[in-house]
């Protein structure tokens, strides 16, 4: 089947250094993701379907949580970010840990288009609903590759949190860039606080919620490179959607050097970086003719995340 629409672009590009920024990502947000899902239901023996996969991230997570005996197929529609997830699977496989986590695939298809030889038992994502220009209708489409009863589950950020308290003048500008680009661009700045509703509108009903966000300060090995290499690939570009204000690009100066002149900015401020809200929601896929209720209620979320302590 064709797609009606050309796929979404995605709004930071598959260059190598977007494919690291993704990984120093996925360091800071992962145990967030992995107590997500595993409290939204993922467990031993599913069959699971990751959806955007990406570098795979989320999909060794979830093989993780399935064990030996479930299996997980990554999809995604960039085949750079596909390549390097099966290069990450290969070097996995020499490794002592994937004894316990199921069977790993990847393929590339265009979503949600993809045919599937039998239901999966749960369908997930991260970060992959903002970026759909109808993210219900995705959602919909999506949810009739899940059995009847199966777990369906999304993770999407809310950048309303971002912020730096209090606030200095070079990492208020990164950030002011930041926020800016991803506007210009179309992206959806609440996704996560939207991710509910959105749910909702695709015909499910939530049957759990949770939201974390790490935060850390200029000492944290996370935060700052993370929002240091996120400024750069949305606004030091010439094809860049948004650049900021003059004044804000003075304050920046050398898009290169702005990580190590955040910290000592931080440091002198005795400031905290607030990162982006991770958002989760989960439902049951309706059983033909039933009302079904929710497998787990939903609670918010407290840990403690490799980047530091958490804000809720």
């Amino acid at each position: 089947m064709k797609p009606d629409r050309p796929a979404p672009a995605y709004l930071l590009g598959h260059a190598p250094a977007e494919m690291d920024r993704l990984l120093l990502q996925a360091r800071l947000y992962g145990p967030v993701t992995a107590q997500a899902l595993r409290q939204a239901g993922l467990g031993p023996g599913m069959r699971v379907l990751d959806a955007g996969c990406g570098a795979g991230d989320v999909t060794f997570l979830a093989a993780e949580a399935v064990g030996p005996n479930g299996s997980v197929t990554g999809v995604d529609t960039a085949s750079e970010a596909l390549d390097l997830a099966r290069a990450r699977l290969r070097d996995r496989a020499r490794t002592p840990d994937a004894a316990g986590a199921g069977s790993v695939e990847f393929r590339r298809a265009t979503l949600p288009d993809i045919v599937l030889d039998a239901p999966v038992d749960a369908l997930i994502g991260r970060l992959v609903l903002g970026h759909q220009d109808d993210p219900a209708a995705f959602l919909r489409r999506l949810t009739g590759l899940v059995r009847p009863g199966g777990l369906i589950a999304f993770q999407e950020f809310d950048n309303h949190s971002l912020r730096a308290v209090p606030e200095t003048p070079l990492t208020g500008a990164v950030l002011r860039g930041i926020t800016e680009a991803l506007r210009a661009g179309g992206k959806d700045r609440g996704a996560g606080a939207r991710l509910y509703s959105l749910f909702r509108q695709a015909g499910l009903t939530p049957a759990g919620t949770s939201a974390t966000t790490p935060m850390g300060g200029a000492e944290n090995p996370l935060v700052l490179p993370l929002t240091a290499y996120t400024y750069r690939t949305l606004c030091s570009r010439p094809s860049a959607p948004h650049r900021g204000p003059d004044a804000d690009r003075q304050t920046i100066g050398d898009p290169a050097t702005i990580e190590g002149r955040m910290r000592v900015e931080l440091d002198a401020a005795h400031s905290v970086l607030i990162m982006p809200t991770a958002v989760t929601v989960w439902a049951t896929a309706r059983i033909p003719g039933r009302q079904l209720p929710g497998a787990r209620s939903g609670r918010a979320l407290r840990q403690t995340t490799p980047g530091g302590t958490e804000a809720e």
